[in-house]
């Protein structure tokens, strides 16, 4: 998912189950990826397929909301 898009309704985030820390995927377009359309997108994101090990990641799902702060910051 590309970082200057908006993100949708849903995310999907691979979790490292020791650490509990979300991990991102390289992409040489992005650096790290770390939300992802799906489960299985989210699983098949590294070349290797080490996010396929269901004992070492588990992965999580995001509701994203949006929240304005403020309109107009320079006011």
């Amino acid at each position: 998912m590309k970082p200057s898009e908006k993100k949708p309704d849903i995310i999907f985030r691979i979790i490292d189950k020791e650490s509990l820390e979300p991990v991102g995927s390289y992409s040489r377009a992005y650096c790290k990826e770390y939300d992802f359309f799906s489960v299985n997108e989210a699983r098949n994101a590294n070349f290797h397929g080490e996010f396929k090990d269901k004992e070492k990641y588990k992965i999580a799902k995001y509701k994203v909301t949006y929240t304005l702060i403020n309109d107009d910051c320079e006011e």
